[in-house]
Order: structure tokens, then sequence, then C-alpha cells
């Protein structure tokens, strides 16, 4: 094998590198400003090297989570309250008043 030769299969290997390794890493950088994103980044790298985990990473990086509905009245006084246990008293406050 001549030096042209092994210039051209490095060269290869690292084009290669450049386009194949954001594609392996895309649920991670998906999933970056998510919940579960250190839970896919650790699905990505132990078994994104398998179709069925990076699909799976992939998939769970693009599924949101939908918003738990709360009672309005309740939601305004547990986001008012500072703490806990300002929380708890407001929940108290709000079942007792009706």
């Amino acid at each position: 094998m001549d030096n042209v030769t092994l210039i051209r299969i490095i060269a290869g290997g690292l084009a290669v590198s450049v386009f194949l390794l954001p594609l392996y890493i895309l649920p991670t950088i998906l999933a970056w400003k998510k919940q579960h994103r250190i839970q896919i980044l650790l699905l990505n790298l132990l078994l994104g090297w398998t179709v069925l985990g990076w699909v799976g990473a992939l998939v769970w990086a693009l599924v949101t989570r939908r918003p738990i509905r709360t009672n309005s009245a309740l939601g305004s006084f547990v986001q008012n309250a500072e703490t806990p246990r300002r929380a708890w008293l407001a929940f108290a406050q709000l079942v007792l008043s009706r």
C-alpha cells in the first residue's frame, strides 16, 4: 500500500466521521433542552450502536409531555406561594372557602 492510498483511506474515514457522528448523536442534540436529557444521552451512548436503541432514543427525544392540567384557582394559589408551607396553606384556604 502506497502513501497516496493510505491518505485516501484516512481522508475518507474522517469525511464519513464528520457526517455520521452528528447523525449518531442526533437524539441527544434534540433532547438537550428537555427534562430527560441525561437518560436519553445514556441510552444513546450505551445502546445507540443498535438500531433499536438509536430509534428508541430518537423517539423519546421527539416525544413531548403534555402539561398537567390544574384547577386555575389552585394553580394561581400554588404559583404565588413562595414556600411549600404557604402552598399547603393556600390549598387549605381554597378547600375551606368552598
